[in-house]
């Protein structure tokens, strides 16, 4: 007996204190505020040392295997959904709903933006993983404790209900409260993102890491299997009717039906910023100065996916949700009221080009149900190579109209078209040993060097590739005598956001704060059109309603966004985290800064009300994609 007393006493001497628990699981808590906090309000720190009381105390009333197997599931989870929501959120100053996790395989192809993050993140990143293994291998002993097991016990409960009870001081002492009385206010309140989840990150300003994580899990994954849910989707279509009764309904103009019965060619030009148009790119400058030129359309981000979001949107008129929810899921909604849906009724053939996999981002799926025949993929042109051919060929956008068999695919026969491009050549990273900028460079040796930094030279020549694309399509137009029969509406899906480089971003785009840089190129162009300027401000959702009323198509549906040519037409832009841009001038909600393009400030009551439309579209557009609204 002594000796297996000793035996006992010595393995307990081997193993960590039951203390340093509650403080692993805070950890991941305080390395997620260092890169996503809020200006130093210690709220997330708060809950997070509610929830590391909370699992600590729940794994004391285990016994030591059942609870080291529980603290490897759960430290191991909160791990990887800190360095996840930190890492992504380092490069687009969002953060994602868990479903919007799924994305990852999609954009592992380009993980070396990692060595653009600091330093510091990769010590938070290796520091909380050693701590994990440390803490697995000399896990803490605790049989036969019975009194302290009880007291771990006691206060999870009181862990639990304090995280629980936390959010109303927390909106008690939200600086927004001061303005309870307005739209502005409310809208802008931690009680709004707490309650209505429109924005992830703003959700965890309110709540912490581990208390986000627990109300994505039950909002978005267990109350919709719940009976009362069906009956909140119904609730959620009258809503959505009656936001759409409240607003102008547009006729038409004199813009409307003036490219009537045209082939149309949509090119979705994945990361061609506007700062990168000029002295290379001679062939778009050109189509924009004989075409209508929008020069303050602006791409907001919604959901997790930066390219499908402006994609989609571009397509049915509304974004993907920002409360969550993986887009893919909707693959079975019905969308009548899309581009190619509407097309197609009037007997188009419409199909998608890209270079990619069907499986990438699910297009091939996808496409067919946003009324699109076919998603071609150019690989499957590409017989008769060997591996480096085939690759070398699948870097150049022009493919499209240098293989015979991918060409007559294009322009094929009997009925008018709809072809929705998706180019490839401007996409990040932009260094010299980069895939694509290596074959470039190859192409282009001049673009090497050429201003002084990497970054620049290799975003120019992707430009220049990007330039080539539109070059040979508008020569196989005119081959093909199809130039006067066509019509070309050329959109950018988001900004260069992978460069490193952020000061040099913003130097190169002439702004001064980041939320300008979602400005993005948009033409439309077709023969004999007389060339105009739309200097007006708008978002994506405007695209697709402009674009029906220049093809005279009466689409029976109501949309999220405007025709920029009717006369009551209010130009904006809505991001999911409360922040705006209109012509007067915008918010940042990340920065909390209202600036004003004028020389007049803006009104508090015009303040107060941009912030009450903004929550309305967003609530509304997210509603339509999770209602199938159009079905």
């Amino acid at each position: 007996m002594r000796t297996g007393a000793f035996e006992a006493k010595k393995e307990k001497r081997k193993n960590l204190p039951a203390g340093l628990l509650p403080l692993a699981f805070l950890l991941p808590e305080v390395f997620a505020f260092r890169f996503l906090g809020d200006g130093g309000k210690p709220w997330p720190l708060a809950f997070g040392l509610l929830w590391a009381v909370m699992l600590s105390g729940g794994l004391y009333l285990l016994p030591r295997k059942a609870a080291k197997v529980a603290f490897a599931l759960i430290y191991g989870l909160g791990m990887i959904y800190s360095v996840g929501q930190t890492g992504y959120c380092i490069l687009f100053d969002e953060m994602l709903w868990l479903s919007e996790f799924r994305y990852a395989p999609e954009g592992a192809g380009y993980l070396d933006i990692l060595t653009s993050y600091p330093a510091e993140w990769f010590f938070w990143v290796l520091g909380l993983l050693i701590l994990g293994i440390i803490l697995l291998w000399k896990f803490p002993h605790w049989q036969g404790r019975a009194l302290p097991r009880i007291l771990a016990g006691c206060m999870a409960v009181l862990a639990a209900v304090g995280a629980v009870l936390l959010p109303q001081a927390v909106f008690e002492a939200d600086d927004a409260v001061r303005y309870s009385h307005s739209d502005y206010g409310r809208m802008q309140s931690a009680e709004a993102a707490y309650e209505n989840m429109f924005n992830a990150h703003r959700l965890y300003q309110v709540c912490g890491l581990y208390q986000t994580f627990a109300k994505d899990i039950y909002t978005n994954g267990i109350y919709p299997l719940t009976p009362g849910y069906r009956s909140t989707q119904e609730a959620a279509k009258e809503e959505i009717n009656a936001w759409f009764a409240g607003q102008e309904q547009q006729g038409s103009n004199a813009m409307t039906g003036l490219l009537a019965g045209k082939n149309v060619i949509v090119v979705l030009m994945e990361s061609m910023d506007d700062w990168m148009l000029g002295e290379f790119t001679p062939t778009i400058c050109r189509l924009m100065e004989e075409g209508i030129n929008f020069t303050n359309l602006y791409t907001p981000p919604y959901g997790g996916i930066r390219t499908f979001n402006t994609e989609f949107c571009i397509n049915t008129g509304s974004f993907l949700s920002s409360a969550g929810g993986y887009a893919f899921d909707y693959v079975t909604n019905t969308y009548n009221q899309s581009l190619a849906s509407l097309l197609t009724a009037q007997g188009y053939s419409a199909k998608v080009f890209h270079y990619n996999s069907p499986t990438f981002y699910s297009r091939g799926v996808f496409s067919e149900s946003l009324g699109y025949e076919e998603y071609v993929c150019y690989e499957n042109f590409l017989t008769g190579m060997g591996e480096k051919e085939r690759k070398n060929a699948l870097y150049d956008d022009c493919l499209l109209f240098e293989n015979e068999a991918l060409s007559d695919e294009f322009f094929r026969q009997g009925s008018p078209t709809l072809n929705f491009v998706i180019t490839r050549a401007a996409h990040l990273s932009y260094k010299y040993n980069e895939v694509l900028s290596s074959w470039g460079l190859k192409k282009y040796p001049e673009f090497r060097d050429m201003t002084g930094h990497s970054e620049v030279d290799c975003a120019l020549l992707k430009a220049k590739l990007v330039d080539d694309f539109f070059a040979h399509m508008m020569q196989a137009l005119e081959e093909r005598g199809e130039l006067d029969n066509t019509v070309i509406l050329a959109v950018t899906d988001h900004y260069s956001y992978g460069m490193k480089d952020t000061q040099k971003l913003l130097e190169v785009s002439g702004v001064s704060d980041k939320l300008l840089l979602e400005r993005t190129p948009a033409f439309l162009w077709a023969s004999g059109l007389e060339p105009m300027e739309v200097n007006s401000v708008m978002n994506t959702s405007d695209l697709l309603p402009t674009f029906l009323n220049l093809l005279g198509v009466e689409s029976p549906y109501r949309y999220m966004g405007q025709d920029v040519f009717s006369e009551d037409f209010a130009g904006f832009v809505p991001f999911s985290d409360g922040s705006w841009i209109t012509e007067a001038g915008y918010y940042n909600a990340s920065t909390k800064e209202t600036v004003t393009f004028g020389e007049e400030a803006m009104p508090q009551a015009y303040i107060s009300s941009m912030a009450q439309k903004v929550h309305s579209f967003t609530h509304i557009n997210n509603q339509i994609l999770e209602t199938d609204y159009y079905e």
